[in-house]
């Protein structure tokens, strides 16, 4: 919420996440570094996902707040 207020926007495609992901592995198999980075499983996400709602709703009824102790 707080960056949809900067305007701020942030959105990877999930194939632009993978180009990515398979670069930096090749190149750190390259340079024989270990790349321990594995996909997330799907709990993992669903509770990110969670989070991220309440967080957002939580911010949003403060904003609505705070706008409306300044028009009173």
């Amino acid at each position: 919420m707080y960056l949809a207020l900067l305007e701020y926007k942030l959105h990877v495609s999930g194939s632009e996440y993978a180009k990515y992901y398979f670069i930096l592995r090749a190149f750190s198999e390259k340079v024989k570094h270990r790349f321990p980075l594995k996909p997330m499983p799907l709990e993992k996400v669903l509770e990110l996902q969670r989070n991220a709602r309440k967080v957002e709703e939580y911010l949003k009824d403060e904003h609505q707040k705070t706008l409306l102790d300044k028009t009173m």
